[in-house]
């Protein structure tokens, strides 16, 4: 069975050389992205995704209800992943296209790297 269009890199990320360049392109973008958020966001965003906390605890944390939680999370990811398609766009200097595929793997790992990112 053949990986869908979507879901297959850009012959051009494939190569070893420049796909070690583009971890470290997504890992900067990620890094300047979650940087200019507000420090309550960066800090809901470290509460969720570095510490494991479930919104039901975030929610009592932070004063609010469960589900205005859900969607302050699904904000700052959506605004996470705009800023650093931007960041990449930028950095290495992809057509849309190809910077379309790469967001969309990026967006599968999206959480595991913003983790990564949180832990240090």
């Amino acid at each position: 069975m053949m990986a869908s269009p979507s879901t297959t890199p850009p012959p051009e990320l494939v190569r070893p050389r420049l796909v070690g360049g583009v971890e470290a392109a997504f890992r900067d973008a990620l890094t300047d992205a979650f940087d200019r958020l507000e420090l309550s966001d960066r800090n809901l965003l470290r509460f969720h995704h570095a510490r494991g906390l479930p919104v039901e605890q975030l929610a009592r944390l932070f004063c609010s209800q469960p589900g205005a939680v859900r969607r302050q999370l699904a904000r700052l990811r959506e605004r996470m992943l705009r800023d650093t398609r931007r960041g990449l766009a930028i950095r290495l200097a992809l057509e849309p296209p190809e910077l379309d595929r790469l967001i969309e793997l990026a967006r599968a790992r999206f959480d595991l790297a913003l983790a990564r990112i949180l832990r240090g």
